[in-house]
């Protein structure tokens, strides 16, 4: 019985096909869920205005955009003082409206308040009393 060489090249491409899904599944996968969870706390969440204190560059790229963390502070309505982060995609014009110092519009969850989503305009709310 001799020995076939071309099952070797098969088990060679069989063990990369399985690398390269497992890899695409790696970088799919967080991106489903925190658009699952941001659609989640958005149809839930409270409405609160928030400070955006720190904005960092991941080595994500998503649409040619490099994707930053931005980091937030806020406060619950039961006077919890939260920071959360949220990682984004962002263009030049994102870049200058998530600067640190800035203002935004978000939702977060009530049970998990470092659950957060951005409205979709995300401008400061005028909140009543």
């Amino acid at each position: 019985m001799s020995f076939d060489w071309i099952y070797l090249a098969y088990l060679f491409f069989f063990c990369m096909a399985i690398g390269m899904l497992r890899l695409a599944w790696s970088m799919v996968m967080p991106g489903i869920r925190q658009y699952r969870m941001e659609s989640a706390v958005r149809k839930t969440g409270i409405g609160v205005n928030a400070d955006i204190i720190h904005r960092r560059k991941t080595d994500l790229i998503d649409g040619e955009m490099p994707v930053y963390q931005l980091t937030f502070a806020f406060t619950t309505q039961q006077g919890v003082e939260v920071r959360a982060t949220l990682e984004r995609p962002l263009d030049m014009d994102g870049f200058a409206r998530y600067a640190p110092g800035n203002s935004v519009a978000l939702k977060y969850d009530p049970q998990n308040p470092q659950r957060i989503a951005l409205y979709p305009n995300d401008r400061p709310l005028i909140l009543g009393e």
